[in-house]
């Protein structure tokens, strides 16, 4: 049997992620980083006003939201990866530092108040529940007042959230605006805010999807509304994006 009998399938799949999953999405060495992060940056919108600041992404995979940041002007950009081939392949094309540690132990050793912004895209679902409350509590240590953990997770809200939340074998959660904003509290984060990750109009098919996208939507919400009298958080998507902000106490005075 491959593996190592005392080692999980879980950090099985994870160290050697790249074999496993993300190689399959990767148009080889001439990886087009522009054309690969179109969908993210339009999903982003006006999230992605990190020019001059400090940024921090968790489970960096093949470098995709690094490259991202960097080209929109952020000062300093680190990429956290378990798994070393992705940073080789990353490495290649972004030019950041990429660092191979487990992500709760890397931000346990970051100073108070050393970043501006924290992406973790498409990672939280992989960890159990304490572990993700130590990956905020450390977060909202490590960020500057006012900074922000950005956020991608499976959203069980969405009629297809367990499509996602199984997805991966590694998944272990999905999310809902309800279960982040017990963690928001939990954590001392000062406000939550939700973004669905559906189609966003560019031309004239994505359009018509957009356009299909909303009823669909609404559909949702009026069953929702049938049921239990309220649209539960309005975000229906299978993903969906999430902003957790750190209070700036020279907005308080």
């Amino acid at each position: 049997m491959g593996g190592s009998m005392t080692e999980s399938v879980q950090n099985r799949v994870l160290k050697d992620y790249f074999q496993t999953t993300s190689a399959v999405g990767i148009a080889g060495e001439s990886q087009d980083y522009k054309q690969s992060t179109a969908g993210l940056r339009r999903a982003l919108g006006n999230w992605l006003d990190i020019s001059g600041k400090d940024i921090v992404d968790l489970g960096s995979g093949t470098g995709e939201l690094c490259w991202l940041v960097h080209n929109h002007g952020a000062r300093k950009v680190v990429g956290v990866n378990l798994c070393q081939e992705e940073i080789d392949f990353a490495s290649q094309h972004v030019p950041v530092k990429f660092v191979n540690q487990d992500i709760v132990s890397f931000l346990t050793q970051q100073p108070d108040k050393s970043c501006d912004r924290i992406f973790a895209l498409n990672i939280l679902e992989h960890l159990d529940k304490d572990q993700i409350v130590k990956i905020l509590e450390e977060s909202i240590r490590s960020l500057r007042e006012g900074g922000q953990l950005v956020a991608m997770v499976p959203n069980a809200t969405s009629p297809f959230g367990c499509m996602t939340r199984y997805w991966d074998i590694t998944h272990k959660l999905a999310f809902t605006p309800s279960s982040v904003r017990q963690l928001m509290r939990l954590c001392g984060f000062a406000r939550a805010e939700f973004r669905e990750l559906g189609p966003r109009p560019h031309g004239i098919i994505s359009a018509i999807r957009y356009l299909l996208w909303q009823a669909c939507r609404a559909m949702i919400w009026f069953r929702l509304m049938i049921e239990a009298a309220s649209g539960k958080g309005g975000i229906y998507t299978a993903d969906m994006l999430f902003r957790l902000i750190k209070e700036d106490s020279k907005r308080q005075e």
